[in-house]
């Protein structure tokens, strides 16, 4: 997008070496901002058409293969001459699939982008350049460098994030990602990627043009080679093209440079050939700091908030709920299950082509326009309608690769009654064998539902009917389900309508009565599942927690306490006390009003404090116990006082064992133009931040702004946020863990947490923090998210940080993010003795599992783990059972680093500190056979 130029006061341009600079045409492809995709899909495809016809030199589609798709979606006949100017280079497009925010999105999500780019440029015959090119994205992660390591690239291009006040003023230097890893980062000029476009056509206006552009670049060479990007947002290739090349080459040469017309491809080779033989200066992890060279716009994080925390669920679902089973099923599934089912039963042979389709159908919503909720509401829309797509495809996949792995074939069991007894099925989402608190689904089926020509005249809900398969239907709600030696806690119940599918049946419908309890479960595998059964028996041995939670009620105070953690919690205040730390009034909601646009926040005036209203007990124990708080805040703004009330309930949940006081928040938002954040007080004052982020965490220090009279725009307090965030001194510590909202603020004793901005524009340019536009301006009524919301936070208390204090906020993310869950198998009666299915486990301290999955065509195991600690680990992966396995180590895109090794069950690993270890896995025999 357009941004103004930033004033510089050049130095002096004598001995500076001969400028080398080359001319990249391009577009810079928003697939939707201000417009909806469909609608600039309109002008891309005649874009493209004019490239096809007349090849005028190499140009650049913006770094992503999703132009290709959608090009061919509506140009399906020119495939093959779309292939013919992609290998002759006159069309250069990737790595990336879309160029999508690099802040929001998980490391790995960040990995599946290049994966698919690199798909989708193999499927059409191209190479892209071996470019980490991330011309417009808002920030950049610090294991970027890492990422583009191990994907080949060694040259980054970037533009937001770099040239702040910390920075060296070059356009040229390494950037080094705390595993060591470094990438040659060349830095866009203030301009960024439109600093070339629409060239002049005359000898006097390309003179003039040249100086400008030559003043820009030598005020900041490093290696004396530029990139000149002609092309600018949503632009086709410039009218004129030969004319304007040929009039700058001519006043490039005036002024004793060169100018090349090239290609992305050809810039970085003689980038790096340059480089190589000069010092460069270094930087080290995030960018998120080019105050006073460009807009960085790191203000977007809390913008439509709902749909950022609804893109991590999506990606923890396909990541740790769907991917792991996919390799569960290949390492358990018969060989029929990686062939084409003659009775149409999905099986390994369609699963990695379907897992592709839903990576690419989220990562479609990654585009920072998207991500960042910086479009217009018919964007956001289809968002939300690609969202819920997703949530569907991975509910799909993750049963499809169950059935797979438990040998459950649907077809068959369509054609039989429910199970008397039927199991329930844990699923353990970690890489760890773990016992404990388990979130059950149980089903009890009440009678068919039959639905079609006839269907009024049947009592379908009869237990009666002829094809009833009730299975307790004697339970009511209230009543006690047993589950073996399983202690439980009951909770909601209601009656639904559930269906089994078949491939060669209509959907068997019944009405059940769904129960959702708790157990408390014996040890389940790493990256596994168990079984169990529900029983009449009561004389077995129950097994309990150690610290079971009670809730009590006196002088109108609500105690939760589990001997680790104590919750008070009254009109008066919320007090949580672990040990021998007290933090009084802990929690409050604050609303401030916020005028700003999607881009920046301009807020207004002192925050308001939500009013506590209402305090009541939930849950009551053994394993489970809440309290729950109304919190009420009325706009005196508005016309109708019913229309006044933004309500916001919070629930603070604390289990049996646990360390985490949970905070669930269910909330009717009613104001407009306003920021309302959770806030969370304690008892470390202005202490150190550490967050978690892309592939591990980072420290995040404060962004100098002592300058700030010189800054375009105003540096904000707020930080992106993934999982957790801390803030620690030297004696103790506490760190907030998020289900996915993203943006949060450490403020001397309090961390807060954006649930939802409300604003109504796009852009804005009367705002103090950003003069001018940063974006079209067009009204965005949507954004004032209006109506429901939701959260889930935690809350950790503990030592000062250490590697064994992040170890113990990983495993507190993990404990709350991916906690145990079961669900009633209501057809499934398995012939074998075995209880439990066995996954992939990972040993070894400061080792955490970044990705189990199936390679890129299917045949194998990939598996990443990401050292989080600065110190090297040993551990090893251990595998099911003793193969032999084929073990090869590869970088990220799964290129081979070292000799193949056949072992047994035991993978060694050695992490050197930050390291991302990737391996890929197959079966000797199959190795063979192949």
């Amino acid at each position: 997008m357009y941004l103004p130029r930033v004033p510089t006061q050049p130095p002096s341009r004598e001995d500076q070496p001969s400028l080398r600079a080359h001319l990249v045409s391009h577009t810079h492809w928003d697939r939707e901002w201000y417009q909806p995709a469909s609608v600039f899909r309109q002008r891309l495809v005649p874009l493209v058409d004019a490239l096809l016809d007349a090849p005028d030199g190499s140009f650049l589609l913006d770094g992503q293969c999703v132009v290709l798709t959608d090009y061919l979606a509506m140009r399906p006949e020119r495939e093959s001459l779309l292939r013919q100017r992609l290998a002759e280079g006159t069309l250069e497009v990737g790595p990336w699939y879309v160029l999508a925010d690099n802040l929001i999105p998980s490391g790995e999500a960040i990995l599946r982008n290049l994966e698919a780019g690199d798909r989708i440029a193999q499927r059409f015959g191209a190479r892209s350049p071996t470019v980490a090119y991330c011309p417009d994205s808002f920030g950049h992660p610090a294991m970027l460098p890492a990422i583009a390591a191990g994907y080949g690239f060694p040259v980054a291009i970037v533009w937001r994030g770099l040239g702040g006040a910390s920075h060296p003023a070059v356009d040229t230097l390494w950037w080094q990602a705390p595993d060591g890893s470094r990438v040659l980062a060349y830095h866009l000029p203030p301009d960024g990627y439109e600093f070339g476009s629409a060239l002049p056509h005359d000898d006097a206006g390309a003179a003039v043009r040249w100086q400008h552009m030559a003043t820009q670049w030598q005020s900041r060479a490093t290696t004396n080679v530029a990139l000149l990007p002609n092309g600018a947002d949503h632009h086709a290739r410039q009218g004129q093209r030969p004319d304007a090349v040929r009039t700058l080459v001519g006043a490039a040469a005036r002024d004793g440079a060169t100018l090349i017309d090239s290609s992305l491809q050809n810039f970085a080779r003689e980038l790096r050939e340059h480089a190589s033989a000069m010092t460069l200066p270094t930087v080290f992890g995030e960018l998120r700091d080019s105050y006073g060279y460009t807009w960085t716009l790191q203000g977007t994080f809390g913008t439509r908030a709902a749909q950022k925390r609804t893109n991590a669920v999506l990606e923890r679902a396909l990541l740790r709920d769907v991917e792991p089973w996919l390799a569960l099923a290949w390492l358990h599934a018969s060989p029929a299950a990686f062939t084409v089912s003659h009775d149409a039963r999905m099986t390994m042979a369609q699963l990695p082509s379907l897992l592709h389709h839903a990576w690419e159908s989220l990562l479609r919503t990654h585009p920072h326009d998207t991500l960042c909720g910086c479009s217009t509401d018919d964007v956001a829309q289809a968002m939300h309608t690609q969202q819920r797509d997703v949530a569907a495809q991975a509910v799909g996949l993750r049963d499809a690769a169950l059935a797979l792995a438990l040998d459950h074939d649907p077809a068959i069991a369509r054609e039989q009654a429910v199970v008397a007894k039927p199991l329930v099925l844990v699923r353990n989402r970690v890489p760890r064998a773990r016992a404990g608190l388990c979130e059950l689904t149980v089903v009890d089926t009440l009678g068919d539902v039959r639905v079609g020509p006839g269907s009024a005249s049947v009592e379908s809900s009869s237990a009666s009917a002829s094809n009833s398969r009730s299975t307790i239907g004697a339970t009511r709600a209230g009543e006690t389900l047993r589950f073996g030696s399983l202690m439980l806690q009951s909770g909601v119940v209601r009656e639904a309508f559930v269906r089994r599918e078949s491939p060669q049946h209509y959907p068997d419908n019944d009405r059940v009565r769904l129960h959702r309890m708790l157990a408390w479960v014996p040890q389940v595998p790493a990256h596994g599942v168990a079984l169990f059964r529900q029983s009449d028996a009561t004389d077995e041995t129950v097994i309990k927690p150690t610290h079971l939670v009670c809730i009590s009620r006196s002088d109108n105070t609500v105690t939760l306490d589990n001997g680790l953690v104590q919750i008070n919690a009254g009109r008066d205040g919320i007090d949580l006390i672990v040990g021998n730390r007290t933090l009084r009034n802990v929690l409050s909601l604050q609303s401030t009003a916020d005028l700003g646009d999607s881009y920046t926040t301009s807020l207004r005036g002192a925050p308001s404090s939500l009013r506590l209203v209402r305090v009541a007990e939930g849950a009551r124990g053994p394993l489970r116990a809440s309290v729950r708080l109304r919190w009420e805040l009325f706009d005196a703004k508005s016309e109708r006082r019913s229309a006044r009330r933004t309500v916001v309930d919070t629930e603070l949940v604390l289990d049996a064992d646990s360390h985490v006081l949970q905070c669930w928040v269910r909330g009717r938002n009613r104001s407009r133009d306003h920021r309302l954040r959770i806030v969370w007080h304690n008892d470390v004052a202005d202490g150190v931040v550490h967050a978690d982020a892309a592939f591990g965490p980072v420290r995040r220090d404060p962004i100098d702004a002592t300058e700030a009279s010189r800054l375009v725009e105003q540096v904000p307090m707020t930080v992106p946020l993934h999982r957790w965030i801390t803030t620690s001194n030297d004696a103790r510590g506490i760190t907030l863990l998020s289900d996915g909202l993203a943006e949060a603020e450490v403020q001397h004793d309090r961390v807060a947490v954006t649930l939802l901005r409300a604003i109504g524009e796009l852009s804005r340019a009367d705002l103090p923090e950003r003069p001018g536009h940063a974006g079209w301006p067009v009204a965005t009524p949507a954004s004032q998210s209006l109506g429901a919301f939701r959260a889930r936070f935690g809350v950790l208390l503990h030592d000062a940080w250490s590697a064994t204090t992040l170890l113990q906020v990983e495993d507190a993310a993990d404990g709350m993010l991916l906690p145990l869950v079961g669900e009633t198998l209501r057809d499934y009666s398995p012939d074998w003795a075995t209880v439990a299915l066995r996954g992939v486990m990972l040993e070894g301290d400061g080792l955490r599992a970044s990705a189990i999955t199936l390679s890129r065509d299917g045949s194998a195991l990939v598996l990443r783990a990401t050292n989080v600690t600065d110190a090297d680990v040993r551990g090893a992966w251990r595998m099911p059972h003793d193969g032999p396995w084929e073990v090869t180590p590869c970088r990220l895109d799964e290129t081979p680093t070292e000799p193949t090794i056949v072992t047994g069950a035991y993978i060694a690993l050695h992490a050197t500190a930050r390291a991302l270890v990737t391996v890929r896995v197959r079966r000797a025999a199959a190795a063979h056979r192949q």
